[in-house]
């Protein structure tokens, strides 16, 4: 196993770590909400979990496996060196580390603004360690991120090491994601021209204009751990900054410009990208539509720049054209994705007949997931039924935990059973890998819609009840829960019995 299999796999394996940590988190909570285990497990202990539960979900699994995937398949799809492996070792530590001490700030600290750290509750109800901890860890992973974007820019842009430098690879991003050259050439009268973008394959095109979306969020939320981390140093010196210093509303939008873009990056053109390379590869047929899907994906970056309002409709001070703005872009994203959704299944369609692999079967059926999780966020994109779901379950249960487990997670388990054989020549067990995805699939779904039903009814999200109000509903998401776990641990028995334990422990040695 060379180098750059090593660095994918290793990245993969602390994906697959994190995830399992996620999904522990995930059932404590489902239990603490049925309220068990009320005696050790405290209302402070279960909102600091909340806070956490998506820095682990999210930059620990899904981002690390990504990464992975991507640090081996544009060297290998441009037939070209990763720039800089060192970088992208370092950035595997620094991400770890991130990632944990970011955990702690919640496990040992208690820190519990919840994952949205509204202003000013970061900063007026928490002491300055609590924030220096979850700011400084919180600001670990999004410099690791930082770091892979570097790679990948560098990768695909330079057209060998040392030549081009910072300013030529800005430039080339920035005309090949908007596809700035061919405006150029329209400007100047230039009829027949081809974009330059068509000289890329358009799984790389994918990975370019997601990381021009993820690394805009990266930017938003590396300021937002600092500015927490600078209050908590402020208070600790005894010279305490003042929380009116930034107002909560232009806070709040730009909040969630940049987290929202995670959705749009990391999870639509990122799966999106990841489905254009593996579907032609498993089916041995050419993507459909290759040259329109090129402008989907410029679509879905355009279109993604302007969709945070979507979260914003329940606040009455937000302008009023801002909310019409939100509602008419987050339908555009309905557009894209089912473009993205038609061009894949009509790959797969013209191949017939197909054997379903296990990767292929665990791409159809997050397809299914992205299509449940898509179409209940399409439903919030209206102001009256936004002000009705948004604060409930039913946005996070149906639109979040569908979407993320059914829909993403499963097109990241496809990537893993796609490569893994490419990278270590051994395939894994058939029959527990179809168990492992259907498994996952059901409990994430049986999970979400559960959830989903006790927002119908009026269950708040980010809120702990008492006296057993929606017991019926959550008991039945703990079980969608606890059937997800068992699909989980059929891949990790699968995976080891494969692999084995020694050859798991050499590739994480440094």
């Amino acid at each position: 196993m060379g180098p750059r299999e090593k660095l994918a796999l290793k990245y993969v394996l602390a994906g697959v770590f994190w995830l399992g940590v996620a999904g522990i988190e995930g059932i404590l909570m489902r239990l603490r909400i049925l309220n068990l285990l009320t005696e050790i497990y405290t209302p402070e202990h279960y909102y600091a979990m909340m806070t956490v539960h998506p820095f682990v979900g999210i930059y620990g699994w899904a981002y690390m496996a990504v990464m992975g995937a991507f640090y081996y398949l544009v060297p290998v799809v441009l037939k070209k060196d990763l720039y800089s492996e060192w970088v992208a070792n370092l950035a595997w530590y620094v991400m770890m580390a991130g990632v944990l001490i970011t955990w702690l700030s919640g496990f040992l600290f208690s820190y519990s603004p919840l994952y949205t750290l509204y202003w000013p509750l970061p900063v007026v109800e928490y002491n300055g360690v609590q924030q220096i901890v979850f700011g400084f860890g919180s600001s670990l992973i999004f410099i690791s991120v930082l770091m892979f974007f570097f790679n990948m820019f560098a990768t695909i842009f330079l057209p060998q090491r040392g030549a081009g430098g910072p300013g030529y690879v800005a430039k080339e991003l920035l005309t090949l994601a908007f596809n700035l050259d061919k405006l150029k050439a329209k400007t100047k009268g230039i009829k027949e021209y081809l974009p330059r973008v068509n000289n890329y394959p358009v799984f790389v095109v994918g990975v370019f204009r997601g990381c021009v979306d993820t690394t805009l969020n990266a930017i938003v939320l590396l300021l937002v751990s600092l500015t927490i981390g600078l209050y908590g140093i402020t208070e600790v010196l005894g010279n305490e900054l003042s929380p009116s210093l930034i107002d909560p509303l232009i806070y709040k939008n730009v909040f969630w410009w940049g987290l929202d873009l995670i959705a749009d990056g990391n999870v639509l053109i990122f799966t999106a990208a990841t489905w254009y390379f593996l579907v032609p590869l498993l089916t041995n047929q050419p993507l459909f539509g290759e040259n329109v899907v090129r402008s989907v994906i410029l679509a879905d970056l355009v279109i993604s720049l302007f969709v945070w309002n979507h979260h914003m409709m329940s606040d009455t001070p937000q302008p009023l054209f801002l909310l019409v703005q939100g509602q008419i872009f987050t339908w555009g994203e309905l557009i894209t994705m089912g473009l993205t959704m038609f061009a894949v299944l009509m790959t797969i369609w013209r191949a017939r007949p197909v054997e379903y692999s296990p990767a292929l079967l665990a791409i159809v059926l997050s397809i299914l997931g992205y299509a449940m999780g898509g179409s209940a966020g399409m439903i919030q994109a209206n102001i009256a039924m936004n002000r009705y779901f948004h604060n409930t379950q039913w946005v996070i249960g149906i639109h979040g935990h569908i979407q993320l487990l059914a829909g993403l997670s499963l097109t990241v388990f496809a990537a893993i059973y796609a490569l893994a054989p490419i990278l270590t020549g051994k395939e894994m067990d058939r029959r527990l890998s179809y168990l492992h995805i259907v498994l996952f699939f059901v409990g994430a779904v049986v999970m979400g819609l559960s959830q989903g039903a006790a927002g119908a009814a009026g269950m708040l999200r980010r809120t702990l009840y008492f006296n057993g109000e929606y017991a019926g509903y959550m008991s039945v998401a703990a079980i969608g829960a606890f059937i997800m776990a068992v699909g989980f641990l059929i891949f990790l028995y699968n995976f080891v019995k494969t692999y084995g334990l020694k050859s798991v422990v050499e590739v994480l040695k440094p």
